[in-house]
């Protein structure tokens, strides 16, 4: 073999190398932002792996966790508290509810030595990527009233009598978390109906009305953000909470006024899809009408909202999660940042204990998540405005 055969030879290695490093980088890639689909990581941490995890005053956390017990509690002991690796058996979780249980008023400093106590962190991440979206929701609030008239005209409606659910688990195992909604007509089970149909009043001889509302854009933030406040006219007021869904898939309509360049990623948020909405109130219904899912309340005698755990919830302490992926109930430490204040548009760290408590149609994910705020002007503009890249360790119980 020539000098000039060598060099040729050793020149296709080279480009053959180049090619299957360059293929080995896009594949790695790929798995890295969970291009071949979901995959729940865990890596084992401690406690100081977990940013200013002593500067955070975890008694409203554990206060929080409490109230999760009493969910915890009532399972059977002995069936796997989730399908989480590390994630135990109920009765793994009720030692530790009993534990949580028999603190009263805990300090800081007890609290933060009750977690260390019973429970191990794991860093949670899509494959190889930690990184997700965290988001914010509040309690808004409603004026409405007990009887229709001009003024009040939009129904809030409980649920429906007609409406049919349907646990698909009882019939395939494999479908264990999947839920189908419909209404039975003539022995046929149908899709239910959607908005748009909802609000040319399909289901005004099966729904009862709860209140009504004076304002459309007011009814469909509170559907959003899955309660709200309702103040009548003579100041007395009521909590309307999520009871069910019309089972239609949720479409963000944020994102919808950005396919129309209507607004930008940069620019949207709760407050300006308001400001558009208001500014076009010929295009209003057409845009409302593409979130097909439709949410129905019940009455709460409580004055907190209640997550899907069925529990109160806590302001800056309750996340919503993907329950495909994070069982209700798990503490997660949260790493991330928030708008600071209404008045400039800066963040600042938010790291803190929270206890899964709630779910939500925007909420899909293996790192993802939905931070209560609470009520009041400061969490609206908070949860209208978040939209923050963070991380999370899930606490799960030491073995």
């Amino acid at each position: 073999m020539n000098r000039i055969e060598k060099k040729m030879g050793r020149a296709k290695k080279n480009i053959f190398l180049a090619i299957l490093f360059s293929v080995a980088t896009l594949i790695g890639g790929l798995y890295y932002f969970g291009a071949f689909g979901p995959h729940l990581l865990l890596s084992k941490a401690t406690f100081k792996h977990l940013p200013n995890w002593q500067q955070d005053n975890q008694s409203q956390a554990l206060l929080a966790f409490q109230r999760s017990c009493t969910t915890i509690l009532k399972k059977s002991p002995d069936a796997m508290f989730s399908a989480l690796p590390h994630s135990g058996t109920n009765r793994d979780w009720q030692r530790i509810c009993n534990a949580a249980n028999a603190l009263v008023h805990p300090d800081k400093m007890a609290a933060q030595q009750f977690f260390e106590t019973w429970f191990q962190p794991y860093h949670v991440s899509n494959h190889l990527n930690a990184s997700g979206l965290f988001t914010g929701y509040y309690l808004p609030l409603l004026h409405g009233s007990i009887t229709p008239n001009k003024q009040y005209s939009v129904p809030v409606y409980g649920v429906p009598s007609d409406l049919v659910k349907i646990n698909l688990g009882l019939f395939h195992q494999e479908m264990s978390k999947k839920t189908l909604v419909g209404q039975l007509k003539n022995n046929v089970l149908q899709p239910y109906p959607d908005r748009a149909a909802i609000m040319q009043g399909a289901i005004s001889k099966t729904a009862k009305v709860l209140v009504w509302s004076d304002d459309p854009l007011d009814v469909f933030f509170a559907q959003i953000q899955g309660s709200a406040v309702v103040q009548l006219p003579n100041q007395k007021q009521f909590i309307i909470n999520y009871a069910s869904n019309n089972g239609r898939p949720y479409t963000a309509i944020g994102k919808i006024l950005i396919a129309k360049k209507e607004l930008t990623k940069e620019t949207v948020s709760m407050q300006t899809i308001r400001t558009w909405l208001l500014q076009h109130p010929e295009q209003r219904d057409n845009i409302l009408n593409q979130n097909a899912s439709y949410v129905f309340f019940n009455v709460l005698k409580n004055k907190d909202p209640l997550g899907t755990a069925q529990v109160p919830l806590i302001p800056e302490r309750a996340l919503a999660v993907d329950t495909h992926h994070i069982p209700l109930g798990a503490p997660l430490w949260l790493d991330t940042v928030a708008p600071q204040n209404t008045r400039e548009k800066s963040t600042a760290p938010f790291q803190h204990l929270m206890v899964a408590q709630d779910t939500g149609g925007a909420i899909k994910g293996i790192v993802r998540g939905d931070v209560y705020w609470g009520a009041g002007e400061t969490a609206a503009f908070i949860a209208g405005h978040m939209q923050s890249k963070g991380q999370y360790w899930i606490l799960l119980p030491r073995m």
